[in-house]
C-alpha cells in the first residue's frame, strides 16, 4: 500500500521585513554602500558613539553617521 503525504511543500516565500525593522535594514544596508570598504568598522563605532553619548535610537544614529558620511567625513580619520 502507498501513503500519500498530508501535507504539501510550498517553496520558501522570502521573508519581508516591516516597520522598525525594515527601516533599520535599510538605513544599514544604505550606510554600508556609503561608507569606504575598509572603513566599516569605524563607521559602526561611530553609529554605537552617537547611541551611547547622544542618546540618539539605532535609526537615528544609522541616519546621523550616513549624513556625515554624505558630507564628506572620513571615518577613522
Amino acid at each position: 500500500m502507498e501513503v500519500e503525504p498530508v501535507a504539501h511543500r510550498f517553496p520558501s516565500i522570502p521573508r519581508q521585513q516591516n516597520g522598525v525593522t525594515a527601516e533599520l535594514a535599510d538605513a544599514r544596508a544604505r550606510l554600508r554602500q556609503a561608507a569606504p570598504p575598509d572603513r566599516w568598522d569605524d563607521v559602526l563605532a561611530e553609529v554605537r558613539r552617537l547611541q551611547a553619548t547622544e542618546g540618539l535610537s539605532p535609526l537615528d544614529a544609522l541616519k546621523a553617521v550616513y549624513a556625515r558620511l554624505a558630507s564628506g567625513w572620513i571615518p577613522g580619520g
